[in-house]
Formats: C-alpha cells, structure tokens, sequence
C-alpha cells in the first residue's frame, strides 16, 4: 500500500502541470457534419500520431524511452443555427407585409468527445503494456437561450490516464466529472446577467488500492456580468463548496481526505482598449480551513493582456495566483506566469507557449512524510499544423515538461530502503494528420 502512495504522490502531482492534458489537443479541423433530422448536425473527425518520448515514467531516474503511437477518434453533435433572412427591401409596395422575424431557438445544444489510444512502441515488455484508453467527453445545452431566464448545463467527463509509475504495480488511472447548473437572468438587451448555479466535482481512481484519494466538491456559485459599454464587460462571482472524500477514505488508520468549505468571491474585467489590445483581470480572496489543520487564507489575483500585432498574429501573457484543492495534498497554491503566441501564414498556424509554475502543495498526509511540497514546474511546447480544405490537416508537435521539487519520501525497492525524488525533466515530439467529415 505505502509503494502505491508513494506512486500517487510522485504522480498526481503534476497532472494538472504537465501537459496531461493539453489546450492545443482541441480539435483543428471540423468538417461540414452529417444532418440529423432537422435541427441537428453530427461532426465526426479521424487522427493518427507517431513519435518519441524520452521518459515514458515521468521519473528522475531509471528513465526509459519509447515511440509512441495515438489513434483519435473524435465526434460531436450539435444544433443547428437557425439563419437569419436576408434584410428586406426598403421599398416595399403599400400594402406589402415585410418577411417575419426568425423565430428564436428554443434550445442550444453541443456535446462531443474523443477517444484516444495510446500505443507505446518498444522492445521493453513492461512498456508495451503500458497502453491505455483516453476518454474526454463533454456537453453543453441552454434551454431559451435567448430568453429572459435561461436554463444552461455544463457536463465534462474525462479518464485521466499516465503510465504507471515504478514504484507501483497498480494503476493511477482516474476519472474525473464536473458538472454545472445554471439559472441565468438576462433582461432585455442581454447587456446585464446573474446567474446561480451549482457544481459538482468528483475524482474516483479505478484501481482499488488507490481509492482512499477519492474526492466530492460541491459547489453554491453566484455570478454576475454588466456589459456597461459595446467592448467592456464586469463581472463578479461568489462561490461557497463542500469538500470530502469519497467511500472508503483510509489510509493507515487516518483519514487520507480532509473536508473543507471554501469560500471564494471576487470581481473582474474584461475589456478591449483597441482593436489590436484586449486587458482582463480580476481580484479577489479566497478562504478554506481544512479538518487536519492546513488552509489558505489569501487574495487571488490575476490578469492578461494580449495584443494582435498582425493580422494574422496575436500573443497573450497572463499571471494568475490561486489556491485550489488537491488530490494528493489538502490544496496547493500556484503562481502561474504563462505565454501564447498564434500565427498564421497562409494555410499553416503556429502557436508557441510557455507555462511557469511555483506550486506549493500543504496538508500532505502524515502517513506519505512531511507536509508541505514545493515545486518549481515549467512547460514549453511547439505546434504547427496545415490545413487543407479545412478538413484535413498534417500536424506536428513538440513539448517539454520540467517538474523540479524539494519532496523527497522513503521508498523499499530492491536495494532496500531510499530516498525518492519526484522530479522529472519529460521530452515529446509527434506528427500525425487530422480528417474531418
């Protein structure tokens, strides 16, 4: 049991850091859709990648290297918009009714997923075995969109996978669920909304040995936004969530997952000076005191600001500083520093980015070692891909993932007991192709 925390700690650490799962892995290309019926379209997509990684383990020692190989399957289904009739002619005969208006609709909806298999090409047994099955689904509906109250549902699924760590033999696998309700206000001219929602957050691991890290968070929210000019918007947001383990919550005789109820508030803005220079920011203080001791106290801050230096180009640097719960600690803080640049030449899109994270996790349990971590965890990737027809697109990526900390934790492994350090430096190239129908 203890090798298998262990694993959990040196592994689930950096989900969230390090390119498990990545922003630039939306979909690139989206083909014309088959029609379901009147008011629905499907829109499936195909994939291949093949490449190289040098750490297949996420270790800082021991490291294997292995090709990699991804199949994507990808679909989604949505509503069709109902288009707008051409203006009519200003110079109507008398007596000539103008054309109505487009009724609105009634309901909006979108949901989607990917399935994504992960093949590991190399000599080593242990490897090859350490293939999986990616899951990420998602949905969005909003009944009376349009409407004076609107009712909206959020629902993502995903199944976190990552090599098993060597200091395991039990699977770190995990699913995760977020789902949202909202009732949102929006008077006429839609330049005012408050909404109320509730949210559920879940985290339950498959294999039975690493199921006392399961976790609930309910969630109360309040949010409100003022478009108080065509460009600039307010906003403002209170949240107040339950948090607790899930099911059997025991690891060595203590209770693994501690609860809490945060509370969090804060006001925003979003806003565009120029056509070329958007600013967003936001303040704010959040509260949370959990069962074993540990908590935060603390503002949280953030801002971004991007510029569209081209036409076909435009970065976006933002700093961000919260608090938010963990799965292998009570919480962590994050100072978050974070680059984007996007340009397009022709038919062929480029992003760059680059993440620096100082996280510091608090109220690691007693039965892993010390309570407190600190990391320093930095992201840097490569993407470019060309289009085709808009429905086809050759791909090629490169990212590196750097996790540098200060925990170190005894392990029993053949030489007899020692210190284990989970930090890792990870390299990854790909190149694949995209279709969509």
């Amino acid at each position: 049991m203890m090798r298998n925390v262990l694993a959990l700690v040196a592994g689930l650490g950096l989900v969230t850091a390090s390119g498990v799962a990545r922003a630039d892995d939306a979909s690139i290309v989206e083909g014309p859709g088959y029609p379901v019926g009147d008011g629905t379209v499907v829109h499936p997509t195909l994939g291949a990648e093949m490449g190289f990684t040098n750490n297949v383990f996420y270790q800082d020692t021991d490291v294997r290297m292995s090709g990699l190989l991804r199949l994507i399957a990808e679909a989604s289904i949505a509503s069709k918009e109902i288009q707008k009739e051409e203006a009519p002619d200003p110079l109507l005969e008398p007596g000539e009714e103008a054309p109505a208006e487009p009724a609105h609709q009634s309901v909006e909806f979108r949901a989607g997923g990917r399935l994504t298999y992960h093949e590991y090409l190399s000599s080593v047994d242990f490897v090859r075995a350490q293939r999986t099955l990616g899951i990420d689904l998602n949905g969005h509906l909003v009944a009376a969109p349009q409407g004076t109250v609107a009712f909206a549902v959020d629902e993502h699924l995903y199944r976190d996978t990552r090599p098993t760590n060597f200091e395991s033999n039990q699977g770190l696998n995990r699913i995760s669920n977020d789902l949202a309700l909202w009732l949102r206000y929006q008077p006429g001219g839609r330049t005012l909304q408050a909404a109320v929602g509730w949210q559920n957050q879940l985290d339950y691991f498959e294999d039975t040995d690493q199921r006392f890290s399961n976790r609930m968070e309910n969630t109360l929210r309040l949010h409100s936004e003022w478009e108080f000019f065509p460009f600039t918007k307010l906003l403002a947001d209170f949240n107040y969530g339950f948090i607790s383990g899930l099911g059997s919550n025991d690891l060595g005789g203590m209770t693994y997952k501690q609860s809490a109820q945060p509370i969090r508030g804060g006001v925003g803005i979003a806003t565009a000076i120029t056509e070329l220079f958007t600013v967003k920011a936001h303040l704010g203080w959040a509260y949370a005191s959990y069962a074993n001791g540990a908590g935060f106290n603390m503002p949280t801050v953030g801002a971004e600001l991007g510029y569209r230096y081209s036409p076909m180009g435009r970065f976006v640097v933002l700093y961000d500083l919260n608090a938010y719960d963990s799965v292998n600690a009570d919480f962590y803080r994050d100072h978050l520093l974070q680059g984007k640049v996007d340009q397009q030449f022709g038919q062929f899109l480029a992003t760059l980015h680059a993440d620096l994270r100082l996280r510091g996790y608090r109220g690691i349990s007693a039965a892993i070692g010390a309570p407190s971590r600190d990391d320093v965890i930095l992201s840097i990737g490569a993407r470019g891909s060309y289009i085709l027809k808009d429905t086809f697109a050759i791909t090629a990526d490169y990212h590196t993932d750097v996790d540098q900390s200060d925990y170190r934790y005894v392990v029993q492994n053949m030489n007899g007991p020692g210190l284990d350090d989970p930090s890792f430096i990870r390299h990854e190239v790909t190149v694949g192709i995209r279709a969509a129908f």
